[in-house]
């Protein structure tokens, strides 16, 4: 008779190996692919994809029925051996604006309705902000998720908005549409916000710059609302200078102008890129 433990382990073996399967030039499969391929009983197969879906670490597009790894599953052990696997730009981007404000900086994301903070560096100032990797905030109801909807385009800001509205259980925090695709524009100009929020803390944050098949990504500077609204314009440039170090660096990679280009979106298959984080 399977006992409980041997059942978690087995489970724990096989999130392993969905993670490692996508490390083969594979970016998006279906729960049949893996099925098949890993030799699993579909019906398990699907049960850990969704499980994983909700943790954060996989993306599921509806229309295409197919799974596709997040950010949160780069950013897995980053810190180990950090001499030599911690010195890509966007870690030593927040590492160096932690270092500067001695304030909380989160790295987040959009994803299934929801930000995510994919990693977090908390402040050695008296006061900074706790925050945890993994954390999840509404998107309509946090400065980071509505800097990173502002980025998608209005008629993809509308369909979601419709969406979260009609999944959130208190009437009070529905919004208008209409007035949130307004707001979203002036973002989507700006690429950056400064926000104070209910519970007495503060945000700066900026858009970084947006690659094809690759999440959103958004950093910001997290501190009690305070110090945001004395330090608020000094940590905006701080992070925009980063944004466009960053920028440069996506440039030099990819050789085309468009990828440092976030928020106007002007090329088609940006759309897919939207049905994959808000389907």
């Amino acid at each position: 008779m399977v006992t409980s433990a041997s059942r978690t382990i087995k489970s724990a073996h096989r999130v392993l190996e969905i993670l490692e399967y996508f490390d083969q030039d594979r970016r998006h499969a279906t729960v049949m692919d893996m099925s098949r391929t890993l030799k699993y009983p579909q019906s398990s197969t699907s049960e850990l994809l969704r499980c994983l879906t909700r943790l954060g670490y996989l993306h599921y597009n509806r229309f295409r029925r197919t799974y596709s790894p997040t950010a949160r599953v780069a950013l897995l052990g980053a810190w180990v051996k950090p001499s030599l696997f911690r010195g890509g730009p966007v870690l030593s981007a927040i590492d160096e604006i932690a270092e500067e404000t001695n304030e909380t900086v989160l790295l987040s994301t959009n994803a299934n309705y929801v930000v995510q903070h994919l990693h977090v560096l908390h402040g050695n100032a008296e006061g900074a902000i706790d925050a945890h990797g993994g954390d999840t905030r509404p998107v309509l109801h946090s400065p980071q998720g509505r800097l990173l909807l502002s980025s998608y385009r209005n008629e993809h800001i509308r369909s979601a908005v419709h969406r979260l509205n009609a999944d959130e259980p208190d009437p009070a925090r529905h919004v208008k549409i209409s007035d949130v695709v307004s707001e979203l524009s002036a973002l989507r100009e700006k690429g950056w916000i400064i926000a104070q929020e209910e519970d007495g803390t503060g945000c700066v944050a900026v858009l970084l710059p947006h690659r094809r098949h690759m999440d959103r990504l958004a950093i910001s500077i997290q501190a009690r609302s305070e110090v945001i609204e004395e330090r608020g314009e000094e940590m905006l440039a701080l992070l925009l200078r980063q944004r466009d170090r960053l920028g440069s660096l996506c440039l030099e990679e990819d050789g085309t102008e468009e990828m440092n280009n976030v928020v106007r979106l002007p090329d088609p298959p940006k759309i897919v890129s939207y049905r994959r984080h808000f389907a």
